[in-house]
């Protein structure tokens, strides 16, 4: 096979074309697939947030939300749920004061992860459950049961 140099050219220009049309695209909301509006970045609202890597999982009874949040603790973690879609947002801040002969030092940290999810079917936002072990959190929202349609006779 002979390398090409006007071949990787091209490569390069796709992917700094795909880049820019990224960049630039000022919708707040990503398309998730055909029809479905995706998340809402929190790029203006809170300043120094990351995005959260998260799996979304669908079994037959349950929906299961795994994010990736290392660094926090338990309590620095806020989730709320609605029956279409599930938020989580996770703040840490830290200050440290030294005092020593002659000088005095002052440290302040802030991290957080934000993600807004939509949810692939109803769930039952009361019946929840949540669990956080090492940096990963786990959120299981059982199904709501979809009703059949029905006829009905007309009086």
């Amino acid at each position: 096979m002979v390398w090409d140099i006007f071949d990787e050219i091209r490569k390069m220009q796709e992917e700094l074309d795909r880049t820019f049309s990224e960049f630039f695209s000022h919708t707040p909301y990503r398309q998730l697939g055909p029809g479905r509006r995706g998340e809402v970045q929190p790029v203006e609202r809170m300043p120094g947030m990351r995005r959260a890597f998260v799996d979304v999982q669908e079994t037959d009874k349950d929906v299961i939300i795994t994010a990736e949040l290392p660094g926090m603790d338990k309590e620095d973690i806020e989730v709320n749920i609605t029956a279409e879609r599930i938020e989580i947002k996770a703040e840490k801040k830290e200050e440290k004061t030294e005092e020593k002969e002659g000088y005095k030092t002052y440290g302040k940290r802030y991290h957080g992860f934000y993600r807004s999810i939509p949810l692939p079917s109803m769930v039952k936002a009361d019946d929840a459950k949540a669990t956080y072990k090492n940096g990963v959190l786990e959120v299981s929202l059982p199904k709501k049961e979809v009703t059949k349609s029905r006829n009905i006779t007309i009086e």
